[in-house]
Order: structure tokens, then C-alpha cells, then sequence
């Protein structure tokens, strides 16, 4: 079997290994000006893909920041209700709250919109009444909803209209009673 060969290095004065320098007779023949034409050419090469990998940089940065509001989420955000009716159906329900979740942009031609909105409404009377107060803009067509409350009641008409008032409106047998709405409706624009 071989065994491996050691390789030697000559020692320094100081006991490290010694690296022995080439001498001009090792390397007689070697075309200095095709190295420097190789090198100056490489350094070209470096330049341009430093330019490339520059200019990639600033598309992709462009192009994140055109496509980050493709999709986007609100969130649950509380809105207008007044105090004595805010969140009360329902004390360890939802909260009444809006939300709202965008898919694409102008940028890629098509897009939607979801909108919900979450009722935990309490002390509704009367025939209609005006239960909450949304932001402007939130609703862009008129939104109306058929809520259930108290099984022994009938159901209670939500209408949700652009200048942001969310009514209640409740069938006449039900108009003296204290109603309430724990319900979640959802729609697409």
C-alpha cells in the first residue's frame, strides 16, 4: 500500500516554513501584455456586471414598490356607536368593527375590494334608527343586510348608505321591544 508523501518546506531562521520566490527563469516566455490585456479586460467585465446588478437593483425596487398595494388588509378597525349600544349583544363577542381587503391595483388592470362590517348593537327601538356612524368613503354603494337577533323576533333590515350612517330598521311587531344585532356581513365591489 502507498503511504502518503510528506511534503517539506524549507525553514526560515525563525523555524517557519519558507516559500521559496520563482525566478524570472521559471516563468520566461509568459506574455506580459496578453496578462495585462487579460486583466484590464476582466475589470471591464467586473465594471459591467457591477452596472447590471445596479440597474436589476433599482427595477426590482420599482417593481416591489408598484405591486405592494396589490394586496392589503385593514385590519378590524372600531367604529362610531354610541356608547350605550357599542358592543353590548354580545359582551364577549366580536366588537363592532370594519374592515376592509384590497387584490390588485390600477397597475395590473384588475381589481376588487371586500368589505365586512361586524354589528354588536344593543337598545335598538322604534321603526328605524340610526345605530352607527361610518367613515366616509367606506361604503361605496348602499349596503343592505337582513340581520337575525332574538329567535322569537323577526329579523332586523341593516342598511349601510354611502354617507357612512348605518340604520336599523325593525318590523312593526318588534318596534316596541329593545332589540339587538350580533352579526358579521361581508360584500364585494
Amino acid at each position: 500500500m502507498n503511504e502518503p508523501t510528506e511534503i517539506k518546506y524549507p525553514l526560515d531562521e525563525n523555524g517557519e516554513p519558507y516559500y521559496a520566490a520563482t525566478h524570472i527563469s521559471g516563468v520566461q516566455g509568459i506574455d506580459k501584455d496578453s496578462i495585462d490585456t487579460d486583466l484590464t479586460e476582466l475589470d471591464h467585465k467586473i465594471a459591467e456586471l457591477k452596472n447590471l446588478i445596479q440597474e436589476q437593483d433599482k427595477a426590482l425596487k420599482l417593481l416591489n414598490k408598484r405591486l405592494s398595494d396589490v394586496i392589503g388588509d385593514t385590519g378590524w378597525i372600531e367604529y362610531q356607536v354610541p356608547p350605550d349600544m357599542k358592543n353590548k349583544a354580545v359582551s364577549s363577542g366580536f366588537k363592532c368593527a370594519i374592515r376592509e381587503v384590497r387584490a390588485g391595483n390600477d397597475l395590473i388592470g384588475k381589481h376588487f375590494v371586500v368589505r365586512s362590517i361586524r354589528l354588536n348593537v344593543s337598545e335598538i327601538t322604534g321603526g328605524s334608527m340610526q345605530i352607527a356612524q361610518l367613515p366616509t368613503g367606506f361604503v361605496t354603494d348602499n349596503q343592505s343586510f337582513i340581520a337575525r337577533q332574538n329567535g322569537y323576533r323577526h329579523p332586523i333590515t341593516i342598511e349601510c348608505l354611502k354617507n357612512g350612517k348605518v340604520m336599523a330598521f325593525v318590523h312593526p311587531d318588534d318596534q316596541n321591544k329593545t332589540n339587538w344585532v350580533y352579526q358579521e356581513f361581508t360584500w364585494l365591489e
